[in-house]
């Protein structure tokens, strides 16, 4: 390596420009093609890397099966190659997974994606993002995978697991707080979040994964670039992930108009943007629109893709592709620099180890499963709760005589985990291992998917405490509450013959509690995840006949789901008097649902995208469904509508005041309270609605503008003041750009899109105002807390004046 530390791109004391430039003119070919690649797992030997270095590498670490320390010093080995062993002494950039934790052996679980948009509450997972980030740049790892910008209003789609739901504006307020947490959790050594998947990418056709999107240019913009831009401008957004398909037949791969004219011309985006594993290859062999794999690589760079994330190491053929002719060398230098851009700028080269002896033996200590079940607690959610008898069948008493908890993942670990958890990951990799070996041995079978199995995952090779719902349950009921367990079924078999058990057990029960649901997997492995599309979204297997088989017993229970995709239950609702959702709800699921299940936690979870009647109506997103949504043979509409929750307790809304009218540049500004009516302390999640009346483009019929999760004592209020900016409804105009028309705007408050509680009205005022790129996407939300007593002596006058201030 050189050893000049007076050469200039050493020197951390000069502009970042100025550094890549000089380390740019002393690279050859091969040393910058070798910046741009991006070797996955199992292929990057820590020991062995090969004289180039790589610019970058992804789940090394976690490839290793190796606990903190040793990860560590693993990292360390690796780096050291690239720092001391190169000719240049280019540190490598290190990346992992980190969607619902950091993706390495002995870190928490957290709930997945889905799960913390169900918590409404961004702070909360921009807190988690914090734990996360810290554990990875102690390991040394300085770019994550995560988190997904997607806006999924299609339940078919497999990946809706990882996503915030389907509303642009949770999704980008959910996505925003987790790259703000994640990148500024050690000042000392930021990181690199990389926001995915640019752009269109759940859009796809049928729902099914990596398939062709065929949107407009106005739905582009104002659905599905929203959350990518408040992650962008707000969050700070350092890395991009493109997607795999197409958007009106544009690989977005290779495609300059979206990763050049939209990423960085109109979202703002100057970071770095990787491709998705082999997405690349796949211009060539899946879209077609490149020759072979040299013309693949020329098209993506020429676009603006800056690292090639692959199961193979693509330098060689980059260098062929310039020496061919193919690639320009300026084209080259151009995601070269990016790359070494991003490593001046977060101090890899004048930080590139880590001490080991700092780091904590395990990354699931007492701090990290409090903050995981506190997620799990909130992103629970209460579908429905009849009453029986005189009361609510919800929440249960901790000393009723026997209980029966029953079905495929009351006691199963990876029954709560999401895909993207090391403990699934790993599952799956063994599962394809054997697929890749059908002939293994039995002993060899055990090996390869034994330990860590869908249905043997008790086996499993791993520090992290797993609680499930049945241990949960286990852990609250009263001393003197005997618990039965049958398992009914399982996930996806067809079997039938241990679901009269279960039933002989549930009668037999004071009260059943019937815990079904998804698997989490990839590719053919589990039934929702990447790759694991669904046709109709109902249960799998013959967990509806277990159901019916419960309910049938005449005994009270309650459902519980444990799933990754908003499943079409309209059976369901219909017959069960209780049902809790718990998205995978990560390690803490079962003590999560078990304190709801018996009134420790009062549930203040909502949905973070639509129960449908039928798949056949998707995708159908609330704001289209408030418009009519008749069918033929039925309605198409919502079972349980975004945004739906309910509570212990009752909340009522009242005194709306409403600036009537707000000029096309300016705020829009309303006040309303919210009481605690009930006996109980809770939370609840206020939501604010908008729909602009007449407009030069249709609108939508209803979209979500401000939301805030309060907590009330009971008999307690807030006084809720809103600040919108009028930005936030800006149509997208092919001429003129963003444009905020003058015009009636209807409002709705209420606890969700189907519930509202007040409506009024604003007149935006003025001219039509044009925007321009920095937008405000974001609203404010202020609660003042007051008595009961306060309450009734406020007057209209200090409601309107709340309004000003």
């Amino acid at each position: 390596m050189s050893t000049d530390h007076a050469l200039p791109y050493r020197n951390p004391a000069l502009p970042v420009e100025d550094r890549v430039s000089d380390l740019l003119s002393r690279m050859t070919t091969v040393e910058k093609a070798a910046q741009l690649a991006s070797p996955f797992g199992a292929v990057v030997d820590v020991h062995n890397p090969p004289e180039t270095g790589w610019g970058t590498a992804v789940a090394a670490l976690s490839s290793l099966d190796a606990r903190p320390r040793e990860a560590a010093k693993a990292a360390n080995e690796l780096q050291r190659k690239h720092v001391e062993e190169t000719r240049l002494g280019i540190p490598i950039l290190l990346g992992e997974e980190a969607l619902l934790g950091f993706k390495v052996r002995d870190a928490v679980v957290f709930p997945d994606a889905i799960a913390q948009a169900a918590t409404w509450q961004p702070e909360l997972i921009e807190e988690m993002a914090s734990t996360i980030g810290r554990q990875m740049t102690s390991l040394g790892v300085r770019q994550a995978l995560s988190p997904l910008g997607d806006t999924a209003r299609d339940p078919r789609w497999g990946r809706v697991e990882e996503t915030y739901g389907e509303d642009p504006y949770l999704v980008g307020e959910m996505a925003t707080a987790f790259v703000r947490g994640l990148q500024d959790a050690d000042p000392d050594k930021p990181v690199i979040a990389t926001l995915k998947h640019f752009i269109g990418y759940s859009a796809s056709e049928g729902g099914r994964n990596t398939e062709a999107a065929q949107l407009g240019e106005r739905e582009l913009r104002e659905v599905h670039s929203v959350p990518f831009e408040m992650a962008i401008r707000t969050g700070g957004a350092r890395g991009i992930m493109p997607s795999y398909n197409t958007v009106d037949g544009l690989p977005v791969t290779g495609s300059a108009e979206l990763l050049q004219d939209l990423l960085r011309g109109e979202l703002g985006f100057d970071g770095i943007v990787m491709s998705d594993l082999n997405a690349i290859a796949q211009l060539a062999t899946k879209h077609g629109v490149a020759a072979d794999q040299r013309h693949a690589l020329a098209l993506a760079l020429r676009a603006g893709l800056n690292q090639d994330l692959d199961n193979r190491v693509s330098t060689a053929e980059i260098v062929d592709a310039v020496t061919d002719g193919v690639l320009a060398e300026t084209d080259l230098d151009n995601a070269v620099s990016t790359v070494l851009r991003a490593k001046f700028a977060i101090g890899l080269f004048e930080n590139p180890y880590v001490d080991v002896a700092s780091v904590p033996e395990t990354f699931d200590g007492d701090t990290e499963r409090a903050l995981a079940r506190r997620i799990a607690e909130r992103s629970t959610i209460l579908l429905k709760n009849d009453t029986i008898g005189e009361k609510p069948l919800l929440p249960l008493d901790p000393g009723v005589g026997r209980v029966a908890v029953i079905g495929p993942n009351a006691d199963r670990l990876m029954g709560q985990l999401g895909n993207y958890s090391y403990q699934v990951l790993d599952s799956v990799t063994r599962q394809f291992a054997h697929a890749a070996n059908p002939q293994a041995t039995a002993d060899e079978l055990a090996e390869i998917v034994g330990r860590m199995g869908p249905d043997d995952a008790r086996l499993m090779v791993s520090s992290v405490p797993i609680v499930t719902f049945l241990d949960g349950i286990r852990q609250r009921v009263s001393p003197d509450t005997e618990v039965a367990y049958a398992q009914g079924c399982t996930i996806a078999g067809e079997d039938t013959r241990n679901i009269d058990a279960a039933a002989a057990a549930a009668a037999s029960a004071d009260v059943a509690i019937v815990v079904v649901g998804d698997q989490a997997g990839i590719n053919g492995f589990g039934t929702v995840g990447e790759g694991l599309d669904s046709t109709d979204c109902e249960l799998p297997g013959v967990q509806r006949e277990l159901i019916e088989a419960v309910l049938a017993t005449g005994t009270p229970t309650v459902v519980v789901l444990s799933h990754g995709r908003p499943f079409v239950l309209g059976w369901l609702s219909e017959q069960a008097p209780a049902i809790v959702s718990s998205f995978f709800g990560g390690e803490e699921a079962g003590n999560a649902v078990a304190g709801v299940l018996f009134g420790d936690v009062n549930p203040a979870g909502r949905l973070p995208m639509s129960m449908l009647k039928s798949a056949g109506s998707a995708p159908s997103p609330y704001g289209r469904a408030v418009q009519g949504r008749a069918y033929v043979n039925g309605d198409g509409g919502f079972v349980f509508p975004f945004g739906h929750g309910l509570s212990y307790t009752r909340f009522e809304y009242r005194d709306l005041v409403v600036d009537t009218e707000a000029t096309t540049d300016g705020t829009i500004r309303l006040a309303f309270t919210v009481v605690n009516v009930g006996d109980r302390d809770g939370d609840e999640v206020v939501q604010i609605y908008g729909h602009d009346v007449v407009a030069r483009t249709a609108r939508r019929g209803r979209t979500l503008l401000a939301f805030q999760r309060i907590s009330l004592a009971a008999g307690a209020g807030a006084r809720v003041s809103v600040a919108i900016p009028a930005s936030m409804l800006a149509l997208w105009d092919r001429r003129e750009g963003w444009v905020v028309e003058p015009g009636v705007i209807e409002l709705f408050v209420g606890a969700s899109s189907a519930s509202i509680r007040l409506s009024d009205e604003v007149t935006l005022t003025g001219q039509h105002h044009l925007t321009g790129a920095a937008r405000d996407l974001f609203s404010r939300v202020t609660t003042a807390q007051v008595t009961e007593d306060e309450l009734s002596a406020v007057s209209p006058s200090l409601l309107t004046a709340q309004l000003v201030n």
